[in-house]
This record gives structure tokens, sequence and C-alpha cells, in this order.
């Protein structure tokens, strides 16, 4: 007869402590259900309270965001802000700046110069024709 591998001695081994201990786990298990039932319970209202706040400030923030549009009219012209802050952040990339690294873009409208400054990320500047 083969004698048993180190394996499936050890193997054996935890299946009868397994077996020897399931009334037990079962017994535990059973006492926690009403534990964790009355800790659902008692997270219920906290949890509705969490999505009702955050709800409210999903409104508060959306009340927030809207649609605008910037068109600044000098002497017959019509410069949109929109176009002038796509060409500076073009600029910007063509001069070497990579565009995923803006944050912030500022433009100052000089119609009367037929010009558009910008200023990105509160040091790099530019300059172009409108």
């Amino acid at each position: 007869m083969e004698e048993k591998s180190f394996t499936d001695k050890f193997n054996e081994t935890v299946d009868k402590a397994a077996e020897k201990a399931k009334p037990y786990v079962d017994k535990a298990a059973e006492k926690a259900k009403p534990v964790v039932e009355k800790a659902k319970q008692k997270a219920k209202p906290v949890v509705k309270a969490a999505k009702t706040k955050a709800k409210e400030v999903k409104k508060a923030v959306d009340s927030r965001l809207f649609e605008h549009e910037v068109i600044v009219q000098y002497e017959g012209n019509s410069y949109y802000a929109k176009d002038m802050n796509e060409r500076a952040i073009e600029d910007f990339a063509a001069k070497g700046g990579k565009k995923d690294s803006i944050k912030q873009v500022q433009l100052y409208v000089k119609p009367e110069e037929r010009a558009c400054y910008y200023v990105i990320n509160n040091k790099e500047t530019g300059r172009i024709d409108i």
C-alpha cells in the first residue's frame, strides 16, 4: 500500500477540522444575523440622509453651471471669446506648450489693436491677432 504524501495528510486534517468546526461556525453565523440586520436598520436613515444631501449638492452645483458666450463688439466687428480662447491655446501649443498642462487661460482683448493677449497658467504669455 502506498503511503500518503504530507500534502494529502495535511488536507485530510484540515477537512476533519473544518467538519468539526462547521456546527460552531453555523451557530455563530445564526447569532450574527440579528446583529447584522440591526446594523442595516440603523444605517438606513444615515444612507438616506447622505443620498438626500448628495442630491442637494448636485442641484446646487448644476444651478451654477450654465452655457455662456462672450462677444466683444468694436467698430462694427464682433470678436468671440470662444474663438480667441481656442486660438490662444493653439498658439501656445505651436510655441511648444502642452495643451494638457493648461489649467487656466486669461484673455485680454484689445480690439483697438486687433489683438488678444493671453496668459496661460498665470505664467505663459502670448498674443494673437483677431
